[in-house]
């Protein structure tokens, strides 16, 4: 883009962002409540997938948090009774977020990891730690659900006499999609075309599948139709979500993993280690060149896409899920 822009005296400005911490939702949250994208004219992300389409399926809005639990420690065998269990606060908490499960709707996801539980079983854990993302298809459902989540928490402290802490780490709408970049992306897509894989790379995928014991196809080839009205919700959350609230914003994904390997997998790290990897950041580079030609070049699309993208607005201002005052939790440094 910026060549061209140069050798036909092209005016506008091209922004590259880099997003860190995209895996679990969070730097694209930051930058948008610090305003940096609020002067964009239009935006474009992409991302690997096992299918080379137009984003067009319903993300979920999402929060990501940590809950601590710290108590006393004591001899697991000679003084038990002198001990307060901080995993026991993390135990109960989950046994109570488990039984909510009968009670949430088909959209809610809720799900966890224990990072830390205690350093030795003959001793009373005084500090435990449990990471929650709760899910669901919008902000309200998604606060109404992280609040039951929060009372199993309290509860499961004044049951354990330890004291909790929660800290709210990111949280994210769904994706806000605009139809008239959505077919600018797809047409884009339709013009460079699905990466084009060896034999050698289909054999390397079918043995993958073989494996894993999925249908050997190999890689999906293709793009895939963009359909009249966005897909229904298939899971997942996106930071992205943030900006298409903040200016008119289109994403894609391109095909670079084997078709129906497990996501967030080692099949599709060492997919994307390989040359088939490199072959869909090709093309992805290719579409959002031409994609971001196109919204320079046609003020019309631009305008279409500004319309439709305060019609979905209807007015309101955006609010982020993370407080106002609340800056980026960074993990601690080595050795501090």
């Amino acid at each position: 883009m910026k060549r061209a822009m140069d050798e036909h005296g092209l005016q506008g400005t091209i922004r590259l962002y880099g997003t860190p911490a995209e895996e679990t939702v969070v730097g694209k949250v930051y930058m948008t409540k610090a305003g940096v994208f609020d002067d964009l004219d239009a935006a474009l992300e992409w991302h690997p997938d096992l299918e080379t389409k137009t984003g067009n399926q319903h993300t979920q809005a999402m929060n990501n948090f940590e809950v601590e639990f710290r108590g006393q420690a004591a001899h697991g065998a000679f003084d038990p009774w002198n001990g307060r269990s901080a995993l026991d606060g993390v135990e109960l908490m989950n046994d109570g977020v488990n039984l909510l499960r009968e009670h949430i709707r088909p959209t809610t996801r809720i799900h966890y990891v224990i990072p830390s539980g205690g350093q030795a079983p003959n001793v009373v854990p005084e500090y435990a730690k449990v990471w929650y993302y709760v899910r669901d298809e919008n902000r309200e459902l998604v606060e109404l659900y992280y609040n039951r989540v929060l009372d199993a928490a309290r509860g499961a402290a004044i049951a354990t006499q330890t004291e909790h802490t929660v800290t709210l780490l990111t949280g994210v709408h769904a994706v806000l999609f605009n139809r008239p970049m959505q077919e600018a992306v797809q047409a884009n897509l339709e013009l460079v075309g699905a990466p084009e894989f060896t034999e050698e790379e289909h054999q390397f995928a079918r043995e993958m599948q073989a494996f894993l014991d999925l249908d050997q196809t190999g890689f999906n080839k293709g793009v895939k139709e963009l359909a009249p009205e966005p897909l229904p919700m298939g899971g997942g959350s996106t930071d992205v979500a943030e900006v298409s609230r903040v200016t008119p914003t289109a994403g894609f994904t391109v095909a670079s993993a084997p078709a129906g390997v497990p996501w967030h997998s080692w099949a599709t790290s060492a997919s994307h280690g390989t040359g088939a990897g490199l072959k869909a950041a090709r093309v992805a580079t290719q579409v959002m060149a031409l994609s971001g030609m196109d919204l320079l070049l046609d003020a019309e699309l631009l305008a279409e896409a500004r319309v439709e993208f305060e019609a979905a607005m209807a007015g309101k201002p955006y609010v982020s899920p993370v407080p106002a005052d609340q800056k980026p939790v960074l993990p601690p440094k080595p050795g501090g």
